[in-house]
């Protein structure tokens, strides 16, 4: 069953004020994305219609890489706050922060970075399927969380400018088999 997906990919190697920058992304097939220059960074905020999520991706990606820009990262990044936790739960800041501190429930998984900071930063991978499994979040959260992990990675690390799209396929293939178990 087809439906749509929201994602978003920060891409360089372009350059926004070129002739050609809209056109170059439209014709390489990213008619479904509307751009965004924020922070000194340009987004590519898709809107995709396909089977899940892993392949809307993975069709956003071969065409961005057809339009020859360098893809930096995929968001909903998956380190996230506790601001940030509450809003993709659906939850208030208040359930979120009774969660962390044990207060509600047992076991909630330990921040990832910045642990010693006054804003720790959680892996959304970890916490979804945690809500999850005391049924705050749907499964289809921990699918997504788990792909949007395993393509950030996969960039990461590249060993080159541009993204192997062979080699994403075989990340979101085991971030998807992964995903069965959610």
């Amino acid at each position: 069953m087809m439906r749509e997906y929201e994602f978003a990919i920060i891409v360089s190697g372009i350059d926004p004020s070129g002739n050609d920058f809209e056109d170059r992304l439209f014709e390489a097939g990213c008619d479904d994305a509307t751009l965004m220059l924020s922070r000194g960074a340009v987004a590519v905020c898709f809107i995709r219609e396909s089977e899940d999520f892993a392949e809307a991706v993975l069709s956003a990606c071969r065409d961005l890489d057809r339009a020859g820009v360098i893809i930096e990262r995929l968001e909903p990044d998956f380190l996230v706050n506790q601001s940030e936790i509450a809003v993709r739960a659906n939850l208030t800041r208040a359930a979120i922060s009774n969660y962390v501190s044990g207060e509600r429930g047992t076991d909630f998984p330990p921040p990832h970075a910045r642990v010693t900071t006054s804003s720790p930063l959680w892996d959304w991978v970890d916490v979804a399927s945690w809500l999850h499994a005391h049924q705050a979040v749907p499964a289809e959260a921990v699918i997504e969380a788990r792909i949007t992990r395993a393509v950030n990675l996969a960039i990461q690390a590249r060993t080159g400018a541009q993204l192997d799209i062979a080699k994403l396929e075989g990340v979101l293939d085991a971030a998807a088999r992964g995903s069965a178990a959610a």
